[in-house]
């Protein structure tokens, strides 16, 4: 094996310029392989940082107007509104759910100020385990405890946005802000947040009971979120718990304007599927842009056995077998190819280097959709074999083709 390998090295040595053109197919189709690879894992990798915004396992529920019944006549026409007493219920009826809140908005004027300073932000009253359900972190103070609930604390937690405008010079843990003609104490400044959750920065948390104790809106809502168990199916769940709401308010179970649930398992899942076909279609390119490199290089394979054929018959009018001429020109064909791949790969490398370079140089947003390109090792073992495989498919027809050579014929030329 090694004979037939140095020999291969020696001829590309002697035939510099045709090695290098033959090779540049290879190593492009490689390269745009690598580089597409890295460019979807890193806008992979970024949408689903993003999902870490909420608890994997949650449903959404928003209430709606009731278009069938078979259950309730007078439901007909009927808004879906819930209360504090059916989220009690749903959470004493469903074991698997670990966390659950309602979300008030507040539907008045929500005029808020410190000082000077005014600012319109949605006023929202959630329950403690609401943090469970929706990822929030703060940047300054605490999340609202169940403390603050229970026993009705004036407190808030307001966004960024809310903090800058509110506060320009001064930190606003502590401080008293006016929403809607009641006095609050801030208690924590909600995180920037990723795309997701920008509306965040526009909004207040006030505790549930605080928010019905202090505005007159009453104690209706039309929305309230669920986290579950990891062992729950949120799917089967979501059909449960349709089933129990159609019972609890009277509605047709198969009424699809009644209810809306938002299953965040299953929006995960889309984009996996996305992503997935997203990365089968930049296989399909870089592998066409790699396959017409073997065809160049199988090309020139022909041109080398053309050139060689009086020293193939001399070769094989000594005595030389079929299957030592096949691997002669298959070693300098699997030679190239493997090069050049390998050339390639470095390339794309190092091009995936100088974008994440530039990604950390000019944005720093955490939260961008585009984290950080990169390339799993198991590709780069594939990717390896690709290489030897494509050496020997673009060398198999040319090899077949000297060790069929009639010596006799060879040696006229």
């Amino acid at each position: 094996m090694i004979n037939p390998i140095t020999e291969a090295l020696n001829s590309i040595k002697d035939n510099k310029s045709r090695s290098i053109l033959s090779s540049l197919g290879v190593i492009w189709g490689i390269f745009i392989l690598i580089l597409l690879l890295g460019v979807g894992n890193g806008f992979k990798d970024g949408i689903f940082q993003l999902f870490n915004s909420f608890a994997k396992n949650s449903l959404w529920i928003y209430g709606g107007q009731v278009s069938e019944t078979d259950l309730k006549k007078s439901a007909a026409e009927k808004l879906i509104v819930f209360d504090i007493k059916d989220i009690i219920i749903i959470k004493d009826r469903f074991k698997s759910i670990e966390a659950i809140s309602p979300e008030l908005n507040y539907a008045g004027n929500t005029l808020t100020s410190h000082e000077q300073n005014i600012t319109y932000p949605q006023i929202k009253g959630v329950l403690p385990d609401y943090f469970n359900v929706k990822i929030i972190k703060t940047d300054e103070g605490r999340l609202i405890n169940v403390l603050d609930n229970k026993e009705y604390r004036r407190i808030a937690m307001i966004g960024k946005q809310v903090a800058d405008v509110l506060f320009p010079n001064e930190k606003p843990i502590g401080k008293a802000i006016n929403i809607a003609g009641t006095y609050f104490t801030i208690i924590g400044v909600i995180e920037k947040g990723s795309i997701f959750t920008q509306n965040e920065q526009n909004v207040i948390y006030i505790p549930y009971n605080t928010f019905y104790d202090c505005f007159n809106q009453g104690q209706k809502f039309n929305t309230f979120i669920i986290s579950l168990s990891k062992k729950t199916d949120a799917s089967i769940f979501e059909n449960e718990i349709t089933s129990f709401l159609s019972k609890l308010k009277g509605f047709s179970s198969k009424d699809k304007k009644a209810i809306f649930i938002l299953n965040f398992e299953n929006q995960v899942k889309a984009f996996d599927k996305l992503f997935t076909g997203i990365n089968v279609f930049m296989w399909f390119i870089g592998s066409c842009l790699l396959l017409s490199g073997i065809v160049g290089i199988s090309n020139i394979m022909f041109v080398i056995v053309k050139e060689r054929t009086f020293e193939i018959g001399i070769r094989k009018a000594v005595g030389a077998k079929q299957k030592s001429i096949i691997w002669l020109i298959l070693s300098e064909s699997i030679v190239i190819t493997s090069s050049a791949g390998i050339v390639g790969l470095f390339l794309g490398f190092l091009f995936i280097q100088l974008i994440n370079c530039a990604l950390s140089s000019f944005f720093n947003d955490k939260d961008s959709i585009f984290t950080s390109a990169n390339v799993d090792f198991p590709v780069i073992i594939f990717c390896l074999i690709i290489l030897i495989f494509s050496g020997f498919l673009s060398g198999f027809l040319p090899a077949k083709k000297a060790a069929k050579i009639d010596p006799i014929e060879a040696l006229r030329q």
